[in-house]
């Protein structure tokens, strides 16, 4: 028997695995709790469905997964490495899927995705991951909730949590469709240093999400084949949604990937033209104070006497002379924008 090793959580307090099963009897009762070694039994029965949720799996977990359901080890292998690209492969009996589900980050320029790992056979389903999946939850919600739809076998079961994995996505592109709009927003408003990261942030979260969802666009066609005999014909028209809604969520991720590109620039744009504005005022008061400087510099140091030294105004006029002068490059200046 191969042995796996989990990849994920330390090493010295690795998080307890946690295992749960959801047997639907003939399409109609559900039973909660079922031990491991009765899953089996279950699964001998056509009509029954069983959904094997198993979280931070350890060694184990996973040859329990192999002697149970006879998995191949190359996919266990994937189950342990983790960070795998999204991808459905067609096993002898099952399918193996590879998807994600946007996680908790700290804000939203830090969004992270978890792997959920699905094994589909015709009358089960185990779902395996790292950490709490709140989707989850959710899937296992409406999947008890299902009512008439329980009938419908495995395909029911495939997209209920298909559905809560890709719903994670939308609350969060929203969001970050209305930060880059606040963001274009504050582009001609007071100066804010943090505008440049905050679109550099947002565009590493577009960037991630597109790498997750973008093969599973191609290989979800997979589950849209007339012929796949795990799913019942009705259920044909719940995965072409489920499909249409990723097609949604990449076009949208691309359209904001370019919002804020064009943000990003624009914000160095505006950028750009304030600090040429201030290097004009600048070169103006430059000008201002080499004209005090030669004025007084050459009047004090140039002369044997002093022009106007003895009148009783001479300070005055050469100090109203100068301003007079600095007042028309000033009036120039403004005339020519530069104020």
């Amino acid at each position: 028997m191969k042995r796996m090793t989990m990849t994920s959580g330390s090493a010295e307090h690795p998080p307890a695995p946690r295992v749960r099963t959801v047997a639907c009897v003939s399409g109609v009762s559900l039973e909660r709790g079922v031990p491991t070694e009765e899953i089996h039994d279950y699964i001998k029965e056509p009509s029954n469905l069983v959904w094997l949720d198993v979280q931070d799996p350890g060694p184990a977990e996973l040859s329990m997964l192999m002697e149970e359901f006879g998995f191949h080890p190359v996919a266990l292998d994937d189950v342990a490495k983790e960070q795998q690209r999204p991808k459905v492969d067609e096993y002898k009996g099952y399918l193996f899927a590879v998807t994600y589900c946007v996680a908790a980050g700290s804000d939203l320029k830090d969004i992270k995705t978890a792997e959920v790992d699905l094994f589909i056979g015709r009358n089960y389903v185990v779902t395996i991951h790292r950490g709490g999946i709140p989707a989850l939850e959710d899937a296992l919600g409406r999947w008890t909730r299902g009512g008439p739809m329980l009938r419908e076998g495995v395909g029911f079961l495939v997209y209920t949590v298909m559905d809560a994995l890709i719903d994670t996505y939308f609350p969060v592109i929203d969001a970050i469709e209305d930060e880059i709009e606040e963001i274009e927003l504050e582009l001609f408003g007071p100066f804010r240093g943090r505008g440049v990261q905050d679109l550099l942030k947002l565009k590493r979260t577009l960037v991630v999400l597109r790498r997750v969802l973008y093969p599973l666009r191609e290989t979800f066609h997979v589950f849209l084949r007339p012929d796949r005999t795990h799913f019942s014909g009705a259920m044909l028209v719940y995965f072409q949604d489920l499909h249409s809604h990723i097609l949604r969520i990449v076009d949208v991720l691309d359209m904001e990937r370019d919002m804020t590109a064009g943000a990003l620039e624009a914000y160095l744009t505006v950028v750009s033209n304030r600090l040429n504005e201030t290097m004009k005022k600048l070169a103006v008061l430059t000008v201002a104070v080499a004209v005090l400087s030669a004025v007084f510099g050459a009047w004090g140091m140039n002369f044997a006497v002093i022009p106007l030294a003895n009148a009783p105004w001479g300070f005055a006029i050469v100090l109203l002379g100068t301003f007079a002068i600095i007042g028309v490059l000033g009036l120039v200046a403004w005339q020519r924008g530069w104020m």
